[in-house]
């Protein structure tokens, strides 16, 4: 796939894949790292799609439960699959190894932690070569849904995700509709492209990896596409204290993917960074006003946005029934706001250092 950045390793001189090669029409990288409760029907409901020339290559991020004896067990009954390594353990690293195996005419990826209908491939497929001509097309991606045995926490995360007050500007949010989006997950390529434009993902970025291959292509001239019926059903994570983590992730990798593009920031990115301050000096207008420093109408007109927040976060709590929604909102909101001021603090860091070029 051309010239390759000196993170990337060949593949093909990782292992030897002359008594498995094959080309097939679309090739599917699933990233894992200890994955051993959501594998088997990530790949099962793979197997089962109604497109059948596939492979799946798996690539594993030296997992250290059953994840690859899994996938192993697989393979032996399923010449399509195809079990990697990825050293590096990130996934990005995995998409590049997956990239660089393929030889399909399409390539998609999906994570471990998820699962498809079996005609997901084919709504994707269907509709890159329906738009195709319309546009010059890089990519049909897919829809973030719940799956049916999910944990009652991660139906409720899902369910913010999917609103205006916690999916604004992200690829969580639910359409109804075939429409251009700025990135999207999930998605189906053309490998030839790919290759034509030598795109790679950036494997210093931990997260929104996808966000700026995406990107990469858009700034190429290139349209994505979402398909809202093409559902992957995503396990989401079991505890408020992972799910904080994730959004702190989340936050601080969209802070080094805005500080790599500038001119993909937008306003509501700093919405949440905003409230942690608003928290701040709210609470220090309250021991003023405690302390008769100012006014009861000053506190009262500080007081009123964060009335407004928890009268609209107890509103979607009364909507999904769930007394875990009135943190689940809070936490998103707090943890990617300090996860995007910690990412832009480190990087003013590195900067001064003269760690970047």
């Amino acid at each position: 796939m051309g010239a390759r950045n000196s993170n990337t390793s060949s593949l093909k001189r990782q292992v030897d894949l002359s008594q498995w090669w094959y080309m097939s029409f679309i090739d599917i990288i699933v990233g894992v790292k200890n994955e051993e409760k959501y594998i088997k029907k990530c790949i099962g409901s793979l197997q089962n799609q109604t497109i059948q020339d596939i492979k799946i290559l798996v690539v594993d991020g030296i997992s250290s439960d059953k994840t690859p004896d899994i996938i192993r067990e697989i393979a032996e009954n399923d010449s399509r699959v195809l079990l990697l390594r990825n050293p590096r353990e990130v996934i990005s690293s995995a998409r590049n190894i997956g990239l660089e195996a393929s030889d399909a005419e399409y390539v998609a990826y999906l994570d471990g932690h998820c699962y498809v209908d079996h005609d997901w491939l084919e709504k994707l497929l269907e509709t890159y070569q329906k738009y195709e001509k319309r546009c010059k097309l890089g990519g049909v991606g897919s829809t973030y849904a719940s799956p049916d045995n999910d944990s009652d926490l991660g139906k409720i995360i899902a369910k913010a995700l999917q609103t205006p007050f916690g999916g604004i500007g992200t690829a969580f949010a639910q359409e109804n509709t075939i429409k251009k989006v700025e990135t999207v997950a999930f998605t189906l390529y053309p490998r030839f492209l790919l290759e034509e434009e030598d795109l790679l993902y950036d494997e210093t970025m931990s997260h929104c990896e996808d966000t700026d291959f995406n990107y990469q292509l858009i700034k190429k001239g290139y349209q994505l596409l979402q398909n809202p019926r093409a559902l992957v059903y995503q396990y989401r994570r079991g505890t408020l204290e992972a799910f904080l983590q994730q959004m702190v992730n989340y936050g601080e990798g969209r802070a080094n993917f805005t500080i790599k593009n500038p001119r993909t920031f937008h306003w509501y990115h700093i919405i949440p960074t905003i409230t942690i301050f608003y928290f701040i000096i709210f609470m220090i207008t309250l021991i003023a006003y405690l302390n008769s420093l100012i006014t009861q109408f000053t506190i009262l007109i500080i007081f009123s946005p964060i009335a407004m927040y928890f009268l609209i976060d107890i509103y979607y709590t009364f909507k999904f029934g769930q007394i875990k929604t009135l943190l689940v909102f809070p936490l998103e909101h707090m943890g990617f706001g300090w996860g995007f001021l910690k990412g832009i603090l480190m990087n003013n860091k590195k900067l001064k250092r003269g760690d970047f070029e």
